[in-house]
């Protein structure tokens, strides 16, 4: 049985379907079902256009990608979650208290942590494509390590 892999983040429109694109890609080998949802979204929309532009750089297409809210059943289904900020590790600790040993932030698997953001991802949204490519770097370094770990 597949492990199930949640990646949360806010609109669930660059961050999380960047990191879904990027576990698909790097872990073709691991036998996961790989999701993503945001905290603060509605269900539908698509990811956002520098973000499609990011991922195309790098051979990924996430063009497809739909938005989707987080949900109590999609928490329970998850083997674990990865969080881009801890405002969202501890929405869902919060609301569900007994996921607090299934859930981490992302950028606890990133060997680099000198960013004066940490332990976010930083939201990108509303800034230029450079800050996508640094949230793509960010999320190549944590994945080397998730994918050891799943």
């Amino acid at each position: 049985m597949a492990k199930r892999v949640l990646f949360v983040c806010t609109g669930n429109t660059c961050r999380s379907p960047m990191a879904v694109g990027l576990l698909r890609r790097m872990a073709p080998h691991l036998d996961l079902d790989i999701r993503s949802a945001g905290t603060s979204t509605s269900s539908g929309s698509p990811a956002g256009p520098l973000a499609v532009e990011v991922m195309d750089e790098v051979g990924i297409d996430i063009s497809d990608h739909r938005s989707a809210a987080l949900n109590g059943y999609m928490l329970d289904e998850a083997d674990v979650v990865f969080c881009m900020a801890e405002r969202h590790r501890r929405h869902i600790v919060d609301w569900f208290k007994s996921m607090d040993d299934k859930v981490y932030l992302l950028r606890e698997f990133d060997p680099v942590r000198t960013d004066s953001d940490y332990p976010d991802v930083p939201d990108p949204i509303g800034h230029d494509v450079d800050a996508y490519r640094r949230v793509l770097t960010m999320l190549e370094r944590s994945m080397r390590e998730v994918i050891k770990v799943l």
